[in-house]
């Protein structure tokens, strides 16, 4: 039978967490690695990168040099369904990369583990009138880039989108137009017999190979990437709201449009819609993200991939601690907003961008993207990975709108294209469990964790956070120890959220040296008159909640010298009427309580 009649039932990714029932896990992938040595992709604290990498890193039993037994390899699982050939891939990627043969095969260089040539820019496409000269051309062995940014920036983003192409081809092999190089190479390899690398060192000059290189303009800064894509020849069929992007796509160009940032997660989002569109084992030249009406699934599927998070040897997509999950965790745990069902999500491109709430859309369709390719359960082969609950139908549904046949995966083709995310709130829910099977990365810029089951204990497993910008960890007990802990370092927050915490006047140091801090709630908490200090010394502060506090009428004084202060609430505090109404009378034009709260 030929291999790709033969039905592996996994899709062999290495999953975290086998005992979690309904719970969000994140896949890991592996990156391609130099030669004897280890690759930083990310920054930070160590001790907490070594700890996760060690959370990360699967038991690799073998049974001769290079040789993964089957159940190492999750054959067991029956999850999301794949076939030898997927199973065939994971295992070369599983293999030693100091191997030649394994690195020939992949197309990795000898020493670096991405291979970057760098050239003076001589013609440009149509599009950009760019003079001789005045660019370089950077060429990977899957993108070419051209590019007006500074030479180090252009060189660390040429790796990042290798990396995130072999990712991408680990986590959708089923869709990539490689996959029958691997079918040829891989058929007649024989676990019991060769190691991965034995197996294609006998395959004489055979390597994967590309049809094409994908094209990247690399923007020097955000003012000229906005100058350029507002070009009526780039953002035509675009959003209007295109030139306010931090990264986009041209699927009519079949160009991606970026310019250097801190993260990856608009690198990661429009490499993902260049891969579906160019990278799949389709027709060419058929173009569909702005005819399907199943757009929700386009750009819900982006999303989940902005996820993205280089480790070591790892990376990962998805989890809990997804950037995109927090606004919609606020939303739905806190703020009680309903869960829009995918029905409510159908539109074509055209339709969505009139949307009225667009950026709701936007997370909704992530938030259910993400709750098909994370959520999983507890397999009933004890030690076996986790079975997925709703990937199979996602990945099933994602073929469908890009047109690629995957009826040689027998289990994507019998896979319903629809689920019910009848769970969907528990999804969202995070516990100490969670945090500890899947640790926190201390780059995050945003992390909410509202109204979720994390207890002190849970908090104390969160990295310190340097570069967060919004922290949010209302109604759960971190106290003052574990905040002072996790913000130290943090010197760029701009809303800050403690409401029914444990957390007192200790936290006073946190909030005085933020510069850029809009909005502080610290209601329901025993801070009094003494916290006014940290109020004082945050000039930028717009917003202030001080509900249920034990502040008194000394505190107004401080918030009336307050210069950009609109918003207060001290309702339930000591706080006089006579002091209320003087604050009116100054300030005339502040929202003073808001909330209107019963006494």
């Amino acid at each position: 039978m030929n291999s790709r009649g033969i039905l592996v039932v996994v899709f062999w990714i290495l999953w975290l967490n086998p005992r979690m029932v309904d719970a969000v896990d994140r896949t890991k992938c592996i990156l391609p690695q130099a030669v004897s040595q280890v690759i930083l992709a990310d920054r930070g604290d160590q001790d907490w990168k070594q700890k996760i990498v060690e959370k990360s890193l699967p038991n690799r039993p073998i049974t001769r040099a290079g040789v993964l037994p089957t159940d190492a390899l999750g054959i067991g699982d029956r999850s999301t369904g794949g076939d030898l050939d997927w199973h065939r891939y994971m295992a070369v990627w599983q293999a030693d990369h100091n191997d030649l043969a394994v690195r020939r095969w992949l197309g990795l260089p000898v020493q670096d583990e991405v291979q970057v040539a760098t050239r003076r820019g001589r013609v440009s496409p149509r599009f950009l009138p760019w003079m001789p000269g005045s660019f370089v051309v950077l060429q990977t062995p899957h993108f070419e880039i051209l590019s007006r940014a500074d030479a180090e920036s252009s060189q660390r983003i040429a790796r990042d989108v290798e990396r995130l192409y072999w990712v991408w081809t680990q986590m959708y092999f089923p869709m990539w137009a490689g996959r029958d190089q691997v079918a040829v190479v891989m058929d007649d390899w024989d676990p019991s017999q060769l190691s991965v690398a034995e197996h294609l060192s006998r395959q004489a000059n055979q390597r994967l190979s590309s049809q094409t290189r994908h094209r990247i303009v690399l923007l020097p800064d955000a003012k000229t990437y906005q100058l350029t894509v507002s070009n009526p020849q780039i953002a035509a069929g675009a959003s209007a709201n295109v030139a306010a992007s931090e990264g986009f796509y041209s699927d009519t160009l079949a160009t991606s449009f970026f310019y250097p940032q801190e993260n990856l997660s608009s690198l990661a989002h429009e490499i993902a819609h260049q891969l579906f569109e160019e990278a799949t084992d389709r027709p060419r030249r058929t173009r569909t993200a702005g005819t399907t009406k199943d757009f929700w699934l386009i750009e819900g599927i982006a999303g989940h991939f902005e996820s993205f998070h280089a480790g070591f040897s790892l990376a990962s997509v998805g989890g809990w601690q997804s950037d995109r999950l927090q606004y919609v965790r606020y939303q739905t745990l806190i703020a009680q907003q309903l869960i829009a069902p995918i029905e409510e999500l159908v539109g074509n491109r055209a339709a969505i961008q009139t949307h009225g709430d667009l950026s709701r859309w936007y997370s909704q369709s992530i938030l259910q993207t993400h709750y098909a390719m994370d959520t999983f359960a507890a397999s009933p082969d004890q030690g076996a990975p986790p079975k997925s609950l709703h990937r199979p139908s996602l990945l099933k549904r994602l073929a469908d709108i890009y047109r690629v046949d995957v009826s040689d995966f027998p289990t994507l083709q019998s896979a319903d294209p629809t689920w019910t995310a009848d769970r969907i709130d528990r999804f969202l829910l995070v516990d100490d469990a969670v945090i500890e099977s899947n640790p926190a990365y201390d780059d995050a810029t945003s992390l909410c964790l509202a109204g979720c089951d994390v207890t002190d204990a849970g908090w104390a497993l969160i990295p310190p956070m340097p570069r967060v910008r919004w922290f949010d960890a209302s109604r759960t007990p971190i106290s003052s120890r574990q905040t002072r802990r996790i913000l130290d370092g943090a010197d760029r927050i701009e809303q800050l959220s403690l409401e029914a915490t444990q957390i007192d006047n200790n936290v006073i140091e946190i909030v005085a040296r933020q510069k850029r801090l809009r909005e502080l709630d610290v209601s329901w908490t025993p801070i009094d008159d003494t916290f006014a200090a940290g109020l004082a010394a945050c000039p930028s502060i717009e917003t202030v909640w001080l509900t249920g506090t034990k502040v008194s009428d000394a505190t107004l004084s401080v918030l009336a010298k307050l210069p950009d202060l609109k918003t207060v609430d001290v309702q339930r505090t000591a706080v006089s009427d006579s002091g209320i109404t003087t604050l009116r009378q100054s300030h005339p034009d502040w929202e003073i309580n808001p909330l209107n709260l019963a006494p």
